[in-house]
Formats: structure tokens, sequence, C-alpha cells
């Protein structure tokens, strides 16, 4: 499952997180902490590099939310260029085949957008990804079903979508 916090709405956004956690869906997901996991601060002069863009309503978005959420995606020192985060990715997703992400047309796109800008080549398929607001949708089953720990996280958020995606197979009586 992946999750990016970005800063545009556009498929060539700068990328200021990666979020990604490994799951089983025949199985139940133990906690984050003992998940299989992935999860970078990306410094955003490398994504602007490599010719990633920003937008002003996103930059405008950002400065309204939780001074945490803020302080995580610009502020928290710990930080990798994006060509180095993507070549670890490649490196964690390993032998995967699917990419789950919530929806079908942003975080899966974005950040095939950067492996392009790298001239890299993204670890899944295109036709591996995965979209779960689908499977919420016919599962009736709603984001705000489970809370998430801490909000415009991208690992928190992924990790929610593996938890309600595994809500949505239960009810729907699906391994």
């Amino acid at each position: 499952m992946l999750d990016l916090e970005t800063l545009s709405t556009d498929s060539n956004s700068v990328i200021l997180t990666i979020g990604a956690v490994r799951f089983n869906r025949e199985y139940k997901v133990p906690e984050l902490s003992k998940c299989d996991t992935f999860y970078r601060r990306i410094k955003l002069g490398s994504c602007e590099e490599v010719g990633l863009q920003t937008s002003k309503d996103t930059q405008e978005w950002w400065d309204s939310q939780s001074k945490s959420a803020r302080h995580e995606v610009f502020i928290n020192k710990d930080r990798v260029g994006i060509h180095q985060a993507l070549c670890e990715f490649v490196e964690w997703f390993g032998r995967s085949s699917y990419i789950w992400a919530h929806g079908d047309d942003f975080d899966c796109v974005v950040l095939n957008s950067a492996y392009k800008a790298c001239d890299i080549l993204p670890p899944w398929k295109f036709w591996n990804t995965r979209d779960t607001r689908t499977i919420y949708d016919i599962a009736k089953v709603h984001i705000n079903d489970v809370p998430v720990e801490i909000a415009h996280h991208a690992l928190h958020d992924a990790y929610r979508q593996v938890v309600l995606l595994q809500n949505s197979f239960k009810i729907l009586k699906l391994k």
C-alpha cells in the first residue's frame, strides 16, 4: 500500500514523503510497528532539480494543516534525495507484484512520474496497480471508519488504507 504527501495534485508533483506498507490480503495486518514498511522524507530541492513541480494551491493547503503535519513534511531533517528514495523503494518493493493506493489516479501516477523524471524504471507493471476507493465503495466502507494516528503522514495513511481494505474484504467475504 502506497501513500504520498506532495506539493501539487498534478502528476508531476514534488514528493515530500513516501510511505508504504507491505501486506498479504489473506492475513490480518499486525499493528504498524510490526509491519514491513517503507518511509522516506524527500529533499524538496532534489525533486525540483529533476523537473517535478509545486502548486500554490497545495502549498496554501499545507499552510492550513497542523503544525505536526507541516513539521513532518517540511522541517524534519531526516531527508534523502528523490533519486535515492526511488532506488531504495525499488529494493524494498522487491518481487512484489501489486501496488495499491487510495485511488487509481494519484499516488501511483505521481510516483511513476518521479521514476520517469529520474530515468528509473518503477518496480511494478502498470497493469498491477490496484485501487482502494473502488473496493471501499463496494463494501460501503469509509476512510474515516478507522482513525489515523497522525493525519497527513504517508506511512500512517498507508497503514489505515490497508486496515480498511482488509475490513472491506471481510465485509465482501473475499480473500
